[in-house]
């Protein structure tokens, strides 16, 4: 049975190659964030500040190539219109990602949300079940989700790291009062603390998982031009 995409994660970004010196291979699955794609709403938590900022279509090669996007695309409305095929080609790749890693000598992370926020928990529950030896990591602008996870509710080789926007900073303060932790991105050097929070540097790697369920402060710089110049409140400054 062919694949559809060739490539289906990306492994060899900033944070992917940052990933490889801790020992993990880090997959990540990029689609076309929010309506972008045209095929309904693949962020359904997303502000205002978030999808004008999005890394999925204003950061990295996303910026640069035209092709990037296209490709996102496609594969966002493969999803929509035919997500079983779409599932079963994932889980293709998800292999061809183990065999990658092992092969390496390396552990095998994977983010399947890399700039949407599907919730693959009740989506797909099975995949969780079918690598019980690869770790999955997500953020999310769900608190629902991110609750979930702080309370060790969703599959236990899944890491949720809620995210802040403009307009969910009492939704941070839930996750982390639960003991979830929160992606924060911070325009200037990143503060100690934040929202009674320490804060660790998020920008070393996305191996979320790593820092575990601490009711820690994430710090993440803006990434791109329009985040670096955001003044929406998305980005704290």
């Amino acid at each position: 049975m062919s694949n559809r995409f060739r490539r289906f994660f990306s492994v060899d970004n900033p944070k992917a190659v940052k990933a490889q010196k801790l020992g993990w291979l880090n997959a990540i699955n990029y689609m076309a964030p929010h309506r972008l794609a045209g095929a309904g709403n693949l962020c359904p938590n997303a502000s205002k500040g978030c999808i004008a900022l999005c890394l999925g279509e204003h950061s990295g090669n996303a910026a640069l190539y035209p092709a990037v996007i296209r490709s996102r695309i496609a594969k966002a409305r493969y999803f929509m219109t035919d997500r079983q095929a779409f599932l079963v080609e994932m889980e293709r790749h998800m292999r061809g990602a183990r065999a990658q890693a092992a092969k390496a000598g390396l552990k095998l992370c994977i983010r399947l949300n890399g700039a949407t926020d599907i919730a693959w928990e009740g989506l797909a529950p099975h995949l969780f079940a079918a690598f019980p030896d690869v770790q999955f990591v997500d953020y999310t602008k769900s608190p629902k989700r991110a609750l979930a996870h702080a309370r060790g509710q969703l599959p236990a080789n899944y890491h949720l790291t809620f995210s802040r926007s403009e307009t969910n900073e009492a939704d941070c303060v839930r996750v982390l009062a639960a003991g979830g932790n929160v992606a924060v991105v911070f325009a200037g050097a990143f503060p100690k603390t934040y929202l009674g929070a320490r804060v660790v540097d998020g920008d070393q790697s996305d191996l979320r998982h790593l820092e575990g369920r601490q009711g820690l402060v994430i710090a993440l710089s803006p990434k791109g031009r329009k985040a670096k110049r955001d003044t929406s409140g998305f980005v704290v400054r």
